[in-house]
């Protein structure tokens, strides 16, 4: 278990509901092989639902026009749940919230094209359907599922994964 400050980071702590961008960007510098270059971070949303278009926001205006994390520089584009098809094209999916519904669907994109898929929704990694969880209340807690990873081709490095809870 992960358990970090978001004070140490030199940022606000997210609402409960919201993804903690920091962190969640931090975890794509410890998949394996390390990305380089820049990462284009589908945000998935329903268009519909208040809180995934909340979320969807928050998350725009925390990565702004990009997040160095490593080696990287994380860019973020919006992709409606409706309209998701296919995550071709992309190494990371944010699922916000509101999308329980739609997580199996989103799982299965995922895992054809091997994204990585990081939730703030507890129940999307408990149930398989998100590899990586970010929640941050009441302290940053990161968890792995282990099937999710495995399902859509996803590794991290080992000093991650002493660091954080896999399920």
């Amino acid at each position: 278990m992960l358990a970090v400050g978001p004070i140490a980071l030199g940022c606000a702590a997210p609402l409960a509901a919201e993804l903690n961008v920091p962190i969640a960007v931090r975890v794509v510098s410890f998949v394996q092989p390390s990305p380089t270059g820049l990462i284009t971070v589908a945000i998935v949303y329903d268009p519909g639902d208040a809180a995934s278009e909340a979320e969807a926001a928050s998350i725009e205006r925390a990565i702004g026009s990009g997040l160095s994390v490593g080696r990287s520089v994380v860019r973020a584009h919006r992709v409606p749940v409706s309209t998701m098809g296919s995550l071709s094209g992309y190494r990371v999916a944010f699922v916000t919230a509101g999308l329980r519904t739609e997580q199996g669907s989103i799982a299965i994109a995922a895992n054809r094209a091997s994204v990585l898929t990081i939730s703030s929704d507890r129940a999307c990694v408990q149930t398989g359907r998100c590899v990586v969880g970010v929640t941050a209340s009441p302290k940053v807690q990161i968890t792995v599922n282990r099937a999710a990873a495995r399902a859509a081709n996803i590794r991290f490095g080992s000093a991650f994964l002493m660091l954080v809870k896999e399920i």
